[in-house]
């Protein structure tokens, strides 16, 4: 039997790319764990593991992590389990991508994993195992916390229970993102119909988000249906619309709309008009609408 060298761990050839010293006597398996391998290549050649992140970030062309830029509200997409076995941490969100801090930018377990979770496109950006385990630690202290939520921020029985009608589940995504990181509960309905159908099930919901545009029944008649219901008339409506035509606005605040907030979604500003809505309906002075 001829016995064949191990494969060579990925950050050995960018090593002996750089003409480190050691780097020719450097041999690292490919299946090393991520930490253990950039721990053995940082002692072999003699470089800090932040010069070894410089060096992955620019042999993929990726970005190296900025943490202080963290958007928070998207680190609860990968549940603390997932990004404590893989290794990584969501650090930005759009529509369409997540931004992903990693030090093993070819593990393709963890793009498939997140893809999954999140429903959107990864893009990897570079930090050291250690950074990446010292910030996974400090946005998931509670080893028990509730799975896509800040542990932090988990939300009380006592929160207010927000109810997301959205007919495109990334938008539900997003939204339910924004609002648990805050604290909020939340429910989600994907159409007209089944926003009615669990208003009329759930007494405890203390405002709705509502797409103005949906297939089935669009948010104009979801919202004349509420005000139309005597135990719903009352109820904290706000839509989000793609438009900001001042007739739209007029059509919507005439129907009984509490406020809007115009496609796409910014989190910050969308956060701080369901707070100004909640606290003019507020009467037990929850600390989350303080």
């Amino acid at each position: 039997m001829i016995d064949l060298p191990p494969l060579q761990h990925w950050l050995v050839p960018i090593v002996r790319k750089a003409g480190l010293p050691g780097a020719d006597d450097l041999s690292i398996s490919s299946d090393t764990p991520i930490g253990e391998a950039w721990t053995l290549a940082a002692m072999a050649t003699g470089v800090s593991q932040e010069v070894l992140a410089e060096m992955v970030a620019l042999h993929f062309g990726l970005e190296r992590v900025r943490f202080a830029e963290t958007d928070i509200t998207a680190v609860p997409l990968i549940p603390a389990r997932v990004a404590r076995r893989l290794g990584v941490l969501c650090v930005g969100v759009s529509d369409r991508t997540v931004r992903v801090a990693t030090s093993d930018p070819v593990s393709i377990e963890s793009e498939n994993e997140i893809t999954r979770l999140t429903s959107r496109s990864v893009t990897f950006e570079i930090a050291t195992p250690e950074q990446i385990e010292d910030t996974v630690r400090a946005a998931y202290p509670d080893e028990g916390a509730e799975e896509h939520q800040l542990p932090a921020l988990l939300a009380d029985d006592e929160a207010p229970h927000i109810l997301v009608v959205d007919d495109d589940a990334n938008i539900r995504l997003l939204l339910r993102t924004v609002l648990q990181s805050k604290g909020f509960r939340v429910s989600e309905a994907e159409d007209g119909p089944q926003a009615l159908d669990f208003l009329d099930a759930n007494e405890g919901v203390h405002l709705v988000t509502l797409d103005l545009k949906m297939g089935v029944m669009d948010g104009l008649e979801v919202l004349e249906r509420i005000r139309a219901r005597v135990r719903t008339s009352a109820l904290p409506v706000v839509v989000a619309t793609g438009t900001s035509d001042p007739d739209v606005e007029m059509r919507l605040f005439e129907a009984g709309a509490d406020d809007f907030v115009v496609k796409p979604i910014d989190p910050p500003r969308f956060l701080l008009r369901i707070q100004a809505v909640l606290r003019r309906h507020d009467r037990g002075g929850h600390p989350l609408l303080a």
